[in-house]
């Protein structure tokens, strides 16, 4: 089967398509034809040798948002689950698991090829309501919204978020997830076109252009001065002095990314004087029934995955030069 592979780190350049050998089920496995695979950072950061991940080695298929359909099933797994359409939980769990944190695309093979082996616990219902694109858009970015917002910061309606860097993913996600609980949305971006993305797809009440704004003022304005309850914050970096001004008094700040850069220097007293608490998530770690939470809102047509662009199995490379280069906005998503 076709599959694009890495056997060393670097660059986009070193993605390559290759034919391998279809896997196989095994004992309580399905084998699912991919339908569809979407992008994520991780997708970069395991590519460009920048972080590693346990259980991840080269060479390596990334992919662990995937939605497709099961052709063919392991010793254990009744017949009927073929035909069975799926996005997929990546996060293994049950003795399946490996007795560690255990994520297809990172510690297996993922969803980057024709075919990907892996547990039957990690198959959820497609939404009907989605296609196949969206659906793969679906898994990751939605959960690390649910599990940030709703979870950690137990976001409440009327509440104010903000979220920045609102044209990721993640962001996106965020957005959609924070209106449907409810809470009045800030949206930052890093141009006008994005900003006005923002206001069309994601129907935010307020959208800043944080390259030619200033995001503590257009906050501090928009909540007359009190500030927002909680921040939803992909970035780290440079907007961790931000959000320390613009944080209100009990605020959340909902950390779950560090694109820009992992160190930030914060006065104590902004955060200890508010009152307010930084929440580091991690989605893998969210338990089985918050992630059936998360994927219920997709069934309920309550959020929906913006997709920016569809690139074939064959240009992922490109598809990752378009991520690193942040022309996109929501998810990226490859189709074999």
């Amino acid at each position: 089967m076709r599959a694009m592979q890495y056997a060393k780190t670097g660059g986009p350049e070193v993605v390559q398509l290759v034919e391998i050998a279809p896997p196989k089920p095994a004992a309580g496995e399905v084998l699912l034809q991919v339908r569809a695979a979407a992008m994520n950072r991780m997708d970069l950061f395991l590519r460009g040798g920048a972080t590693s991940m346990p259980g991840w080695k080269l060479p390596h298929v990334g992919g662990f948002d995937i939605a497709g359909v099961v052709t063919e099933v392991g010793a254990g797994v009744p017949r009927e689950r073929i035909g069975y359409e799926a996005m997929i939980k990546a996060k293994v769990t049950g003795p399946l698991s490996r007795g560690r944190l255990d994520i297809v695309g990172i510690s297996r093979p993922g969803g980057f090829a024709e075919s990907v082996a892996l547990p039957v616990e990690c198959l959820a219902p497609k939404p009907a309501a989605l296609s196949w694109e969206q659906a793969a858009a679906y898994p990751c970015c939605h959960l690390t919204a649910y599990y940030g917002l709703i979870v950690h910061a137990r976001l409440r309606p009327g509440e104010t978020v903000l979220v920045h860097g609102a044209g990721s993913g993640a962001g996106a996600a965020a957005c959609q997830m924070a209106r449907a609980a409810g809470a009045r949305v800030i949206a930052t971006a890093g141009s006008a076109e994005k900003v006005a993305k923002a206001r069309e797809l994601l129907k935010v009440d307020l959208a800043v252009d944080y390259r030619a704004q200033d995001v503590v003022k257009a906050a501090l304005e928009f909540t007359g001065g009190r500030g927002v309850d909680v921040v939803f914050d992909p970035i780290w970096g440079p907007t961790a002095a931000q959000t320390s001004e613009l944080i209100g008094r009990g605020g959340r700040w909902v950390l779950l990314g560090m694109v820009g850069g992992a160190t930030a220097e914060l006065t104590a007293a902004k955060i200890m004087f508010k009152e307010a608490t930084i929440h580091g998530i991690v989605e893998f770690f969210a338990a089985d029934d918050v992630v059936e939470q998360a994927f219920a809102m997709a069934h309920q047509g309550r959020v929906q995955p913006i997709v920016d662009k569809v690139w074939p199995l064959e240009k992922l490379a490109e598809a990752h030069r378009q991520m690193e280069s942040g022309a996109f906005f929501g998810k990226i998503v490859i189709k074999p």
